[in-house]
């Protein structure tokens, strides 16, 4: 196959980011089969609903523009390897799903590629706008904060947490000093604090979750599909084994009709 230079860059970064031998042949025909166009932007980009392939061509495309902008920042290239390995996290979800090479999530790593979110230690810090007001500390929608987001992977200890907010400090006031937050925010089912009836005390859920403080909860049944597989509901629920002592629990207490909720919580910069 006679490469074009733009297919040669999805290729270096499809190698780069250390993709699983198991998609390789997929990935070798949406290579050859995807016409990039180069003045393509991920911001422009629209996902294709049913070639999820030729999204991550696209998306491992953009990633050659992106390290520039990091190299003019001097930023780390360790950061961004790790911020760009979701990436293959959401491609082997998302295929996994859909039985078949597949990235989506695009308008989620718009923001990776926007250099809007960055992996620093264990979690995920995302530059925003904010989606909810919290009166006591003076916030409004839509005011500026870091959201903070927790990645798969790693055991989600307090040690490696609290390191990477310390990172993540010494990173804004470095490489962004003008952007101004009072405030880390996350909005996610692992604050849920019902969960609190169902992990042991010495639980790193809980553990995190403690770092916050909690100000607002939504029903919401998001934590389904990050135990189970992507997507999944209560109406399906039934046909996903649960596959640790937590994802147990949950699938009995939602099967008999028990609420969840993701929270939101805040740590002060």
């Amino acid at each position: 196959m006679l490469m074009t230079h733009e297919q040669k860059i999805a290729k270096k970064w499809y190698l780069a980011l250390g993709f699983p031998k198991s998609m390789d042949e997929a990935f070798a025909a949406a290579l050859e089969t995807t016409q990039i166009s180069p003045d393509m932007t991920a911001e422009a980009y629209e996902s294709d609903g049913e070639n999820g392939a030729k999204n991550l061509v696209y998306f491992l495309y953009f990633c050659e523009r992106l390290a520039g902008q990091y190299r003019k920042k001097g930023m780390d290239d360790a950061v961004l390897l790790d911020t760009l390995h979701d990436l293959v996290v959401w491609t082997e979800i998302w295929s996994r799903k859909m039985g078949r090479l597949y990235l989506g999530e695009i308008n989620w790593l718009k923001r990776h590629l926007g250099m809007r979110l960055f992996k620093l230690g264990r979690l995920q810090f995302c530059m925003a706008s904010s989606e909810f007001a919290i009166e006591e500390k003076g916030l409004r929608q839509g005011d500026t904060v870091v959201e903070v987001h927790i990645p798969e992977g790693e055991p989600l200890s307090t040690e490696a947490c609290l390191a990477s907010f310390s990172r993540a400090r010494e990173f804004f006031a470095r490489y962004y000093p003008d952007f101004s937050y009072g405030l880390f925010t996350c909005h996610s089912w692992l604050l849920d604090t019902s969960l609190r009836e169902l992990l042991p005390e010495n639980s790193n859920i809980l553990r995190f979750a403690s770092l916050f403080k909690i100000v607002r909860q939504d029903t919401s049944d998001a934590l389904l599909g990050y135990l189970f597989e992507w997507g999944a509901s209560r109406e399906d629920l039934e046909k996903h084994i649960p596959t640790s002592s937590l994802s147990c629990k949950v699938k009995a207490a939602a099967m008999a009709g028990r609420a969840f909720y993701e929270s939101l919580g805040y740590i002060e910069k």
